[in-house]
């Protein structure tokens, strides 16, 4: 012993400089000075290279869930460009082959082969814009079924261009839309 007195611990000051010590770095922790933010655009979406370069046309096509188009690239060779009125008359068929094997389906309606040479797509005028004509009513088409067409010769048509699509049927014309691929 050192002294007449024998030494007790100092429980309570050491309790109370942890207390302190745990406090402080739980502040450092929670206030480290770096505040929340919403989402942060970082630009345009990733592009998507397509199987037959340049001269390759895309189908859409509705999911086999119902709910989104699926692109479908289609090239016949590499130095031949489809015009889009036989693009719009393979849309118009349905999905075939790898497509339809992979349980794509079409909102479109069913046009019999008799009728589908009164598909037309015209040339663009005042920027890019192109108008369809198809052999039914296009009034009552869902959002799925006016993009499959929009969305199919709005990319394909003029080469680098997301061409606006006006939709004529044989009750109305809808006004040019752009491809929209938002379910």
């Amino acid at each position: 012993m050192t002294g007449p007195w024998p030494r007790r611990p100092r429980t309570g000051s050491r309790a109370a400089a942890a207390t302190a010590v745990l406090l402080s770095c739980g502040l450092l922790l929670t206030g480290c000075g770096i505040k929340r933010t919403g989402v942060i655009e970082s630009g345009h979406a990733a592009a998507i290279k397509i199987p037959g370069g340049k001269n390759a046309a895309v189908l859409y096509f509705v999911s086999k869930e119902g709910d989104r188009l699926v692109p479908v690239p289609f090239t016949i060779g590499t130095d031949y460009t489809l015009a889009p009125v036989p693009l719009l008359r393979l849309l118009l068929n349905g999905p075939s082959g790898v497509a339809r094997a992979a349980g794509l389906t079409t909102a479109l309606p069913e046009v019999p082969n008799d009728r589908t040479d009164k598909a037309t797509v015209s040339p663009p005028v005042q920027g890019n814009e192109l108008t369809v004509t198809v052999p039914f009513a296009v009034g009552g088409l869902s959002a799925l079924a006016r993009n499959q067409v929009v969305c199919t010769i709005g990319v394909s048509t003029v080469p680098d261009t997301l061409s606006p699509v006006a939709l004529q049927g044989t009750d109305t014309t809808l006004p040019a839309a752009d491809c929209d691929l938002q379910p």
